[in-house]
């Protein structure tokens, strides 16, 4: 969601993605032949308590080229903190609903962990059902919003639809992405990604609703005996990313700063230089659990660990290349 196709370098971004994808589980064909692959249940995520009173609502959809992002939910003494607001407005009324049943205390923050439209396009719903609420973003992604989220928003739905042609496409003839026989599993992630880009197509355009409140460097918010920093630790999935601490519980909910099963690189607006000490940073908080943006919760540092060796590697082969007198390109 807003990750496979994104303003400017639509196509690119989406080649992008479909070769992160072959390297990925989704490639792998590890499945028999007529292997059947049972889709996740209705309504999309489960929602798992992570620290007293901090829900995570993780997304059970296959890995695959368009993708909803999870969100949190910090139920405090006398008030909500929502992290993320999903993909379209279905999803985040979805969300609200699995929030309904958990409390009935009202959202007072909204915090927004960067502009992609996965993680925005739910924030009129909390809106409508909060008026009051205040919508956290850092400066600069209330300056993406702005400059950039309607031109994205109806890029999306001029090239959604040729997205599922293509997929269908591949799914009459039984080919992968990679020209190979589709595995049972490459087939299951097709079709969810079909269902969820028809659904966005319906959405279409996608509101663009921006801050109301911006966050440069951290924002403490004390709720009772718990503490809450909104904080940006440096630039890295784009150059407007902010983080989500507790430290007394021990949960950093990070956004796209970290994701499993793979990273999202997202073209000319993400930042592989500044990535790996972003999440270095973040390791200095030694925290206990990792809300991802995408895939299950982390309840050790290994992906951050192998995230940011990524990152330093590409960075450093990069630089070399260079010296060597290699292009970009190249």
């Amino acid at each position: 969601g807003g990750h496979a196709m994104t303003a400017g370098n639509a196509r690119a971004t989406l080649g992008a993605v479909v070769a992160l994808v072959m390297g990925s589980s989704i490639g792998a064909g590890d499945d028999p032949p007529g292997a059947v692959f049972s889709p996740p249940p209705e309504p999309g995520f489960v929602v798992e308590e992570v620290a007293p009173g901090v829900h995570a609502l993780i997304r059970t959809k296959l890995p695959g080229l368009l993708m909803d992002s999870n969100a949190v939910f910090i139920v405090n003494d006398e008030d909500v903190v929502v992290v993320d607001t999903n993909l379209t407005p279905a999803s985040a009324r979805a969300s609200l609903a699995a929030l309904r049943t958990i409390t009935a205390k009202p959202v007072r923050v909204v915090v927004n962990t960067h502009w992609h439209p996965d993680h925005v396009s739910g924030n009129q719903v909390y809106r409508d059902a909060f008026p009051a609420a205040e919508i956290v973003g850092h400066p600069r992604m209330r300056e993406d919003m702005a400059a950039r989220g309607a031109d994205n928003r109806r890029q999306f739905g001029e090239q959604a639809r040729e997205f599922v042609t293509l997929l269908r496409s591949l799914l009459e003839k039984g080919t992968s992405l990679a020209g190979e026989p589709i595995t049972a599993e490459e087939r299951a992630s097709y079709e969810a990604d079909i269902r969820l880009t028809e659904e966005t197509i319906a959405a279409s355009p996608l509101p663009v609703v921006p801050p109301s409140l911006t966050v440069a460097d951290r924002l403490t918010l004390h709720r009772g005996a718990r503490t809450i920093e909104i904080v940006s630790l440096g630039r890295s999935h784009t150059h407007a990313d902010l983080v989500v601490h507790l430290p007394r519980e021990g949960v950093v909910v990070s956004g796209d700063l970290v994701v499993a099963p793979t990273p999202l690189i997202g073209g000319d607006q993400s930042f592989i230089a500044d990535w790996a000490a972003s999440l270095d940073r973040l390791l200095e908080l030694r925290p206990r659990v990792i809300v991802p943006g995408h895939g299950p919760v982390l309840r050790d540092d290994r992906q951050v660990v192998l995230l940011r060796d990524l990152m330093r590697s590409i960075h450093r082969q990069t630089a070399a290349a260079l010296a060597r007198g290699e292009t970009l390109a190249q």
